[in-house]
Formats: C-alpha cells, sequence, structure tokens
C-alpha cells in the first residue's frame, strides 16, 4: 500500500471475513484504519456532498464507517429457504454474500460500479496520473540518464528498422533475379519454337 497509494485509489478490503465474529471484524478494522494513519498512506477519500443533499451525505457516512470493507467471496449458490443466493455453507449456518448482516459485499459493490464510479475515474485522472506525469518530468529534467536510457531504445529501434529495410532490400533483389531468370527461360523457349518451326519448314 505504501508503494501504491500516491499511484492509484485504495480500497482497503479483509476477506474471508466469515472467518471473524462480529466483534472481531469491528477490532480489525479499528487496527487496519489505526496503521494506515500510522505509516501516512493515503486511501480513496469519498467526495463531500451539497450541503442539501443529505441523502449522499449519508450514504458516505455510511462507507466511510465501513472502511475497510469485510467481504465474503464464493462461486456457488445455496438454496436458502426457496431462495438461490451466492455464499457459504458451514455445518452451523449459512453466510451470504450479499447479506448487508453478514458482510460489507454489496455496500462495496455498489460504491465501486454504481454511486462513486465516475469519481474514482477522475480522482485517477485528475490526481494520480497528473501526479505520476509531473513526477516523470521531473527526473526526466533532473537526471539526464534516463534520457540516454531513451536514445538507446530509440537506437535499438533504428537497428531495427535498419534490419527490416536489409532485408527487404535483400528481397527485391532476389526478385529481380527470379525474373531476369525467367525472362532467360523465355527467351530460349521462343528460340526453340523459333527453330522448330524453321526445321518443320525446311522438311516440308
Amino acid at each position: 500500500m505504501k508503494a501504491l497509494h500516491k499511484k492509484v485509489n485504495i480500497v482497503p478490503v479483509i476477506a474471508k471475513a466469515d472467518c471473524l465474529t462480529k466483534t472481531e471484524v469491528k477490532i480489525l478494522k479499528s487496527k487496519i484504519i489505526d496503521e494506515i494513519e500510522e505509516h501516512d498512506i493515503t486511501i480513496y477519500q469519498f467526495p463531500e456532498g451539497e450541503s442539501d443533499d443529505e441523502e449522499f451525505k449519508q450514504q458516505n457516512l455510511e462507507l466511510k464507517g465501513s472502511i475497510p470493507f469485510a467481504v465474503i467471496g464464493s462461486n456457488t449458490t445455496i438454496d436458502v429457504n426457496g431462495k438461490k443466493v451466492r455464499g457459504r455453507l458451514y455445518p452451523w449456518g449459512i453466510t451470504e454474500v450479499e447479506n448487508p448482516a453478514h458482510c460489507d459485499f454489496g455496500m462495496l459493490r455498489n460504491m465501486l460500479i454504481r454511486t462513486h464510479m465516475q469519481d474514482l475515474k477522475e480522482v485517477t485522472g485528475d490526481v494520480h496520473y497528473e501526479n505520476y506525469r509531473l513526477q516523470c518530468i521531473k527526473s526526466d529534467n533532473a537526471t539526464p540518464v534516463k534520457r540516454t536510457g531513451r536514445m538507446k531504445r530509440e537506437s535499438v529501434i533504428i537497428e531495427e528498422n535498419n534490419e527490416k529495410d536489409r532485408m527487404l532490400l535483400e528481397k527485391e533483389e532476389e526478385l529481380k533475379k527470379m525474373q531476369e531468370m525467367l525472362k532467360k527461360m523465355q527467351a530460349q523457349m521462343d528460340q526453340q519454337n523459333q527453330n522448330q518451326n524453321r526445321s518443320t519448314t525446311g522438311i516440308v
């Protein structure tokens, strides 16, 4: 996370949350948040809504309070009271992936692909990419070694292009030789036909 937090949006997640009790999940969430703050790691910040948009503000408060999202994954469906649900079956009960009482998967999914997708894209483009681009510009100006490296790459490309040109010229020369051989063979065949015609005329 320390290496990535300035390059991408980080949304902390606790996997296999069904291995923990609700109390353990709360304790682990609190511990993770403390460690993120201790190591000065920047995670995705939910945008502040307009002052009159109470629903959006309430939604953001719920999302912020759920970080890191405790999720459960499953690739199987289970029959629960005549209804097919995705979850895990244990001897003592069932954990449902999309049940908000069991995990935060539904909240995380809605946040990523419904309510905050556009903001995530804008933060990636306007913040992370621009910071990366500025860093590259500064590093290029400060360290000419990288320019040398780029020149080496360009020289390699030029050499590859020269090699391709050389191969094309060789192919063209081969085609010319083949065409010349075909012309000679055609001329020889024409000469043979003429000789045959002459001999036939002489016999008659």
